[in-house]
């Protein structure tokens, strides 16, 4: 009887009504945020640089995401300053449980379509040396490598990972599972571990391999 009152059409429509309440929440937090653009519960802002945070408009960002925009990190003597900033575009699509952290520039077009359990960050917990193995890694100062680019209409599948220093051109598809260390090229799709391209796309819109 209850699920005749509370019907599943019932609770989406409140759902959606307690998200469009949140997302103008954390607006007040971030740098800049477009029209329409969706925020789902929960949102975790890491390292005190929210006001560098700008995104576009319609663009959703999806539940148990985590942006990291690390304008300090450490603590008394040893605490690190860092001019950080994510930028993310219109239209975009972020998927459930992704990660995205940055202590240098982290830019996104319009049009990114991710999966889940994405990790796109510039940073790293210290580097190889063999004096910083004795410090606990949460201990060790940030590193990066560059900042990262992404361009427009990107297609990222679940579970990919895409690191500092790279830059990934325009209507690029990222196959799942992939650990995207070098830059990809537009108008291609890239896969593997670490990331290559495996196939390019014509301007006849047909796919041929490499």
């Amino acid at each position: 009887m209850w699920s005749c009152i509370y019907t599943l059409k019932l609770s989406q429509w409140i759902e959606e009504k307690r998200d469009t309440l949140y997302s103008m929440w954390v607006g007040i937090f971030l740098g800049e945020v477009g029209e329409r653009t969706h925020f789902a519960r929960p949102l975790l802002l890491q390292g005190g640089g929210q006001k560098h945070i700008r995104i576009g408009s319609f663009t959703s960002i999806g539940h148990h995401t985590v942006l990291g925009c690390w304008e300090r990190y450490g603590s008394g003597a040893d605490m690190e300053h860092y001019e950080p900033e994510i930028i993310i575009g219109s239209h975009c699509n972020i998927g459930e449980y992704c990660h995205i952290t940055a202590i240098r520039r982290i830019t996104i077009g319009d049009g990114l379509l991710t999966g889940r359990f994405v990790y796109i960050g510039d940073n790293a917990h210290g580097e190889l040396s063999r004096e910083e193995a004795d410090i606990p890694p949460a201990c060790r100062h940030l590193t990066s490598k560059g900042g990262i680019r992404i361009g427009c209409n990107v297609w990222i599948g679940d579970r990919v990972s895409i690191f500092g220093g790279v830059s990934i051109g325009d209507n690029v598809i990222i196959g799942a599972g992939s650990i995207v260390t070098h830059d990809i090229p537009s108008n291609c799709l890239a896969a593997g571990s670490p990331a290559k391209v495996v196939k390019a796309i014509e301007s006849e819109k047909r796919i041929h391999e490499i």
